[in-house]
């Protein structure tokens, strides 16, 4: 099976995390961890963020305000070996099959 670490980037982001964070650990057809970085967030991302910590597929970091592009060129220099790595915002609505479907499409 396809290896994939999906990669997002945080900042003050509370409204729309947790629900992301569910939709992507919710995949089961594919084998990926996420790793998130939270960019110095002033709200209650960080608390959302440790209430996933003991998650087998979740981990994260947090650091300095790098800005979007910086923080997610961290994650990416951070990040494991895969087969795939998927970005990911903390507002985005991700599909069931959206980490499946790419590496199909990208494997043809």
């Amino acid at each position: 099976m396809n290896t994939c670490v999906v990669l997002m980037s945080t900042y003050n982001g509370e409204k729309y995390l947790e629900e992301q964070i569910n939709r992507i650990l919710a995949k089961t057809d594919v084998d990926f961890r996420l790793l998130v970085r939270d960019d110095n967030s002033s709200d209650g991302t960080v608390a959302i963020l440790r209430r996933y910590e003991n998650h087998p597929r979740f981990q994260w970091y947090g650091g300095e305000n790098l800005g979007c592009a910086k923080s997610f060129m961290d994650l990416l220099y951070s990040a494991p070996d895969a087969d795939f790595y998927a970005f990911s915002d903390q507002d985005d609505i991700w599909y069931p099959n959206k980490i499946s479907s790419a590496i199909y499409l990208l494997r043809q």
